[in-house]
């Protein structure tokens, strides 16, 4: 057995204890072996026994109490922690067993993780998806007003201009005004529907395909993380 092996057990065999405590025990076991230095491994192995014989120790430590001990010719020896020299099947199975921290540590710092990712996350994927709502709004907010103006004055140009003309046949100078007002209205009118039409051309397409590109990457990034 090497000292990796002995303290894998060990630790596998202490796992019903406090974490604290255990990983003091395990603490202990190792600065022992390091103390002691590679060359002396083998023979620390056989001065401290079996994994079990020595969590039957630490627990009996917890626990205040203590086995029959006596000295004999080999040392020191304790027939209680002799009766735990029996390696269980689990335990040789998974003797590739490794103890590193606090596992309900660990857990609680997992929770928090996934707490924060979500309580950071979801607001933020909130405004970004809410800036790129507003905007999109704002951009058909204003198109449809461009497209109300040109109507707008196209219809009332046209309108004025045949009032004009009606106008005419009775007071000529206001006839004249009024069709010069309408032809007016219309070109403008004109000058809105080419703005418009340059909108829907030059500016429409690549907004909205930004604006489904943006949230295209942010849900791949939620789904990421998840």
């Amino acid at each position: 057995m090497s000292k990796k092996e002995f303290l894998d057990q060990l630790a596998y065999l202490l796992q019903d204890i406090a974490p604290e405590e255990r990983d003091d025990a395990i603490g202990y076991y190792v600065d022992y072996f390091e103390e002691a230095g590679p060359e002396r491994e083998q023979q620390v192995i056989e001065e401290l026994g079996s994994p079990e014989k020595i969590a039957a120790m630490i627990r009996d430590s917890l626990n205040g109490t203590t086995g029959e001990d006596e000295y004999t010719e080999n040392g020191y020896h304790n027939r209680r922690y002799d009766e735990n020299t029996k390696m269980p099947e689990k335990a040789k199975k998974e003797s590739g067993f490794h103890f590193k921290g606090n596992r309900d540590r660990n857990l609680i710092l997992i929770v928090l993780i996934v707490v924060g990712t979500v309580v950071l996350g979801l607001p933020l994927i909130g405004v970004i998806g809410g800036t790129a709502v507003g905007i999109v709004g704002i951009f058909f907010g204003f198109i449809s007003g461009v497209a109300g103006i040109s109507v707008g004055l196209l219809a009332g140009g046209i309108g004025v201009f045949a009032a004009g003309i009606v106008k005419m046949f009775t007071q000529l100078p206001t006839g004249f005004m009024m069709c010069g007002g309408g032809l007016i209205m219309m070109a403008v009118g004109l000058l809105f529907c080419v703005l418009f039409g340059w909108i829907l051309v030059t500016v429409f397409p690549p907004l909205i395909r930004g604006v489904v590109n943006l949230i295209r990457r942010l849900f791949h990034k939620g789904g990421e993380e998840a």
